[in-house]
């Protein structure tokens, strides 16, 4: 029996567990049960997400080292996970896991509770909080270009003590490495942001990628465009554009074949990508996705978009985007 004194608070309206101390579980409230009626809940594997022994967003420790998350979790006092919809689909929610005693307490609270004052979804944080880590490797790059162009400028001064006839073998050497910072600077800026698309448009950006791939590594890619080309926002633009570049890369090197499709469907409300190949697959695992698939979910959902994943081994892989054309609307 139960501890009275150890029982779930009443007034606990989220999912809750009670637990043993071998997180062996011994009383759940309503709202638990409820859950466990819409979602698959493996408690073992939710208990290793909050020990920090298993983690819901990598695929193994080495990619959690250096993941500009860490703090900003440890801060909220709580652990980000996903469960399995009875659908089949993914859900990305936040729970808690505390101490009280002799037994544990496991909540878990949909993605709007945790930073619901500050209006945010758990996906959205985690996308300011990447594009927070890009700024600070921006200014850390910064920093080297600047050494660099110290260097050039050093060496530019001493020319003046360089005897005359080695003034056209110096000036060659200067050349070159103001030619490579040139080409690093280039570098980052559109690793940052692609210019291309405010240049050209989402669609010529994406036809560019796409002959540029092929010419570099023989892949062929297969563009089809359908329906009224609407105008996304321009971080809708950015999603499409980073996403393609992403399954493309993805379906190069993983797919085992040497071709794949890629359409773009625009409807009323939403535009529908799809990049799809007939390449080996995969075992689609939603509770450990590796880093690009991830990153491709992550970014449909900062928009109000969603990734769907269609794959088995040997049977080709899908991955369709649905990007809203304004931001937020499903």
């Amino acid at each position: 029996m139960t501890d009275p004194k150890e029982r779930i608070p009443q007034f606990l309206l989220q999912p809750t567990w009670l637990m043993d101390a071998d997180y062996n579980v011994v009383e759940k409230n309503a709202q638990a049960e409820k859950f466990e009626k819409d979602y698959v809940v493996l408690m073992e594997y939710a208990v290793q997400v909050a020990r920090g022994t298993c983690c819901a967003f990598h695929t193994d420790k080495t990619a959690c080292k250096n993941c500009p998350l860490e703090n900003k979790w440890a801060a909220s006092d709580g652990f980000p996970i996903t469960f399995m919809g009875r659908d089949g689909v993914s859900y990305e929610f936040f729970g808690k896991l505390v101490k009280r005693e002799h037994h544990w307490i496991l909540e878990i609270r949909y993605i709007d509770k945790p930073f619901e004052l500050e209006g945010k979804s758990m996906l959205t944080y985690l996308n300011e909080a990447r594009e927070s880590e890009q700024k600070r490797i921006a200014r850390e790059l910064h920093d080297g270009i600047a050494q660099s162009i110290y260097s050039l400028m050093l060496e530019t001064r001493g020319l003046k003590w360089t005897p005359v006839e080695d003034h056209q073998q110096k000036l060659q050497a200067i050349d070159r490495h103001f030619a490579d910072v040139l080409l690093e600077i280039k570098s980052l800026a559109t690793e940052l942001r692609p210019s291309i698309l405010d240049d050209v448009g989402l669609i010529p950006a994406i036809n560019q990628f796409v002959e540029q791939t092929m010419e570099m590594t023989g892949f062929v890619i297969h563009v089809i465009v359908d329906g009224e080309r609407n105008a996304l926002t321009g971080r809708g633009n950015v999603v499409i554009y980073r996403s393609i570049q992403e399954a493309i890369s993805n379906a190069l090197k993983y797919s085992g074949v040497n071709e794949a499709s890629l359409t773009l469907d625009f409807g009323q409300e939403e535009l529908r990508v799809t990049i799809a190949d007939e390449g080996k697959g995969f075992i689609y695992d939603p509770y450990h996705l590796g880093f690009g698939l991830l990153n491709l979910r992550e970014r449909a959902h900062s928009v109000g978009g969603k990734m769907e994943v269609d794959t088995g081994i040997e049977k080709g892989t899908r991955i369709t985007m649905s990007v809203p054309y304004k931001e937020g609307l499903t």
